[in-house]
């Protein structure tokens, strides 16, 4: 089952600011809280480590699957060892992410800890660090997987580096998440935060097309928001594009489109064609509908743009009416009339994009 999350860094702030954030994420349909240990001041870490208490136990109580990041000094920390998480349970601790891995044995034997904590390691080094746990037969129904985020700018995972990571947990079907980061929110592990995300394509993103993004890429199972605290609005969005399954495009109309043309544009969900192009994503649905309608070609002929939303006209015989979204750039052509275009923050959405994908068109007004 598909989660969404949040963080929280109890260190940082109130107990009474993490209740209020929670309560708001609960409401919403948010299941999944990430915390970490890693920023704790090895000189004083006891405050750090009774916030962190406080707020686990928390999260625990309302029902969220709470994860706590990790490394092996925390063990030493906490006078713990890894073959005990008894302390870890005790504080409703669900998932334990190991940040900096072992060798493989004692990540399998983590696993089969007799309190149920699920065992998180980390997906985003391309190495054969998972086969080597698969190797000393872990309890696969507690292990899972979940990626870094990255507070430096220009240091987050490059898209082909993070779907080749992703792919060989899923390949063994292991649970997997990673972070996408809120604009709004100000609240991070370290000194230094650029925002929190995987993807480094994300950085400069709203968090609703962070989002569709991700799901789009259908690369790992959940979602966690990786700074805090984002805005109501921002959960909003976010829950409502993790639910759908139908995506929503929006596009800046041009001037000369028009009233039918608009009808045609917002009438109901379209299909991308399984017989995909490098050039358009095509839906030919309007075809049959609208065939004795006039659709007259433009005044204004325009070159045509990735990103471009594009209706053909009467010109183009038994293809009037279809609708495309231009994949790449090309000269005009009086036989297409370019009615809007993808807004600019949505764009990398279309090379997402699958074949027999379902989705919408909305009209976002230009500002």
């Amino acid at each position: 089952m598909r989660k969404l999350g949040i963080a929280l860094y109890p260190d940082k702030t109130e107990l009474i600011e993490d209740q209020a954030y929670l309560k708001m994420a609960k409401d919403i349909g948010y299941e999944r809280v990430f915390m970490s240990f890693l920023q704790i001041d090895v000189n004083n870490p006891m405050r750090s480590i009774q916030r962190i208490k406080e707020s686990a136990k928390l999260a625990h109580d309302m029902g969220f699957s709470v994860t706590l990041d990790i490394h092996p000094m925390v063990f030493t920390y906490l006078k713990c060892k890894e073959d005990d998480l008894s302390y870890f349970h005790a504080m409703g601790i669900d998932v334990l992410r190991l940040d900096k891995g072992y060798d493989g044995y004692t990540e399998a034997m983590m696993s089969h800890n007799p309190y149920g904590i699920m065992i998180e390691v980390n997906m985003s080094n391309h190495t054969h660090y998972l086969q080597r746990i698969l190797d000393h037969q872990p309890d696969t129904e507690h292990l899972c997987g979940s990626h870094n985020f990255y507070p430096q700018r220009f240091t987050a995972l490059s898209l082909s580096t993070f779907q080749t990571c992703s792919e060989m947990f899923h390949r063994h079907h292991i649970h997997s998440a990673a972070f996408i980061t809120s604009k709004h929110a100000s609240i991070s592990p370290w000194p230094i935060s650029e925002g929190l995300c995987t993807l480094e394509c994300h950085r400069d993103l709203p968090l609703r097309v962070q989002a569709q993004h991700m799901k789009m890429l259908n690369a790992v199972d959940d979602i966690i928001i990786g700074n805090a605290f984002a805005l109501k609005e921002e959960l909003g969005e976010v829950k409502q594009v993790f639910d759908t399954s139908i995506d929503e495009l929006h596009i800046h109309l041009h001037e000369e489109t028009t009233p039918l043309e608009k009808e045609l544009l917002f009438q109901g969900v379209y299909e991308y064609r399984g017989d995909a192009s490098a050039y358009v994503i095509r839906s030919s649905k309007n075809r049959a509908k609208y065939h004795t309608y006039s659709l007259p070609a433009h005044a204004v002929t325009r070159d045509i743009h990735k990103g471009d939303i594009l209706i053909l006209n009467e010109a183009y015989g038994q293809y009037k009416a279809e609708l495309q979204i231009a994949l790449c750039d090309r000269l005009a052509d009086s036989k297409i009339n370019v009615v809007g275009h993808i807004v600019e923050d949505e764009m990398i959405l279309l090379d997402a994009m699958c074949p027999f994908q379902k989705f919408q068109l909305k009209e976002e007004i230009k500002k």
